[in-house]
Order: structure tokens, then sequence, then C-alpha cells
């Protein structure tokens, strides 16, 4: 701040405020618009939809596309989930700084356990791959880094990628004032993380306004995706869950991500 005046981001800032938003923002999945009747969501793995698209504004300007999706497939002859994010700068600050992204995530359906998460990055036309493959039955988690391969203890427990952790928590996310605790793979290893639900508060949607429930995930390490900073994501507290805004509080930027409706095929 200067003379009291809040400062804006300086354009070496916004570079690395786009990156974050273009690796972060991918972690969340939409469910389906239609109203079921009550059930107990607790129980349900992940939400089987998509892709959706949303909306990324930093400043109120629109920086970058988001589309999401998550589907059913079998893994070595067992039901999982395929969770699948993409994301792009806008054409404006393509001229910034040019990033894409792809995060893929497969999850056991039955353990609620990642068996394999991969993320893909174009930086300026340099490709960035990380993948991590975990061996339950040998104790072992697989990881590749832009080419350099390495082995971690696995000690067999239920844990989720951050992505797949997003997804899962969505659904766990009970009334206002609750919490609940998922593992999360890291690359420190597995942390038990408390996750938060606050109070409802009223927006506009694309559907109207809304009351949306907050539901903040508190990393033990005080990192998500390995960045500083916090993520909310905002939730229909129906039967659906709809997830309808993503907010990302970094120490370069505030970005706020919003659903737009169905992604063009």
């Amino acid at each position: 701040m200067t003379n009291g005046v809040p400062r804006r981001a300086a354009p070496a800032e916004l570079r690395r405020a786009l990156l974050v938003i273009l690796v972060v923002a991918v972690a969340f999945s939409l469910a389906d618009d239609g109203r079921a009747g009550e059930r107990d969501l607790t129980r349900e793995g992940m939400p089987v939809d998509g892709p959706y698209a949303y909306q990324v504004e930093y400043l109120g300007l629109t920086c970058g596309h988001l589309t999401l999706e998550s589907r059913r497939e079998t893994v070595h002859g067992q039901p999982a989930y395929h969770l699948v994010a993409t994301a792009r700068n806008s054409k404006f600050f393509n001229k910034i700084y040019k990033v894409d992204a792809r995060i893929d995530s497969w999850v056991d359906a039955r353990t609620m356990t990642t068996l394999a998460y991969e993320s893909v990055i174009v930086e300026k036309g340099k490709r960035k791959l990380r993948r991590y493959d975990v061996d339950a039955a040998k104790g072992v988690v697989r990881a590749v880094k832009n080419g350099k391969a390495s082995t971690a203890p696995f000690d067999g427990h239920a844990g989720l990628d951050p992505l797949a952790f997003l997804f899962r928590a969505r659904l766990l996310a009970q009334k206002p004032g609750s919490s609940f605790t998922l593992r999360m793979l890291t690359d420190q290893g597995p942390l038990e993380t408390v996750s938060e639900v606050g109070a409802l508060e009223r927006f506009k949607t694309f559907q109207g306004r809304r009351e949306l429930l907050p539901v903040q995930p508190m990393p033990a390490d005080q990192e998500m995706f390995s960045r500083k900073g916090e993520v909310v994501i905002w939730v229909d507290p129906g039967p659906e869950r709809t997830l309808f805004r993503l907010v990302f509080r970094l120490p370069v930027a505030h970005l706020v991500a919003r659903l737009i409706g169905p992604a063009e095929e």
C-alpha cells in the first residue's frame, strides 16, 4: 500500500498470479444442475459430470478460462473416477504471459485413494510434467518430475491428491460451523487436512441470486498445490452441492472464478 492506496500487482507478480490461478483453480468440479432427493452425500465418492466452464477474474478483468469434468473408468480392472481439468489464459493475458494447463487424477472408487495424478503445464512454450503413481501393494509412490524419477514410501492408508481432495471436500461439507478431515497426499508425504465450513452468504450467479456455503481447506503446511495462499470454494448447500465460485487469496493477487455454465464441446 502506498500513501493509503492499495498497490496493484507489478507485471512479474501478475505473471505469477496467472500461473497460480491456472494451476490451482483446475482442482474443482460441478454437480448436475438438477435436484435429487435427500441422500447421504458422505457415502458417495465423486460427482460424475461436465465439462463445465468457469471465468477467472483479476481486478475485474477476465484473465483465464477453466473447464472441469469427471467420469467413471476402469483402472487395472477396478472401478475408478477420472477427474480432468484444463485451464488457459484469456487472449488479452496471453500477451502478458501464455500458460496452458491440464490436470488428470484417477481415484479408486472403492477406497477413495488416489491411484495416479498428472499435471502438464505449458508455460511460454515450455512443457512441464509431474506425474505420481501410487502402488499400494508395494507401498511406494513413484514420481516423475520433468524427466527425473523418484520414489517415496506409502503407508497404504486412504489419501487424495489436491485435485481429488477438493472434489471430495465439496460433498463432505455439512452445516455452517462444521468441519471434516481428509488425508492429502503432498510432496512431503500425507497430511491430515482439516476443512472448515463457514456461514451462508448470498451471491449473484448465472442462475440468479443464491445462498452459497464456503468451504476452506486448512493445510497443515499452510500451502495448497505448493503455493502460499488460501483457497475457498462456494457451493450450493442443496443435495447436488453445485460449485458456483472459487476464491484464491494469494500473496500477489485476489482471484475469483465464477461458474458460467456448460463448456462448449
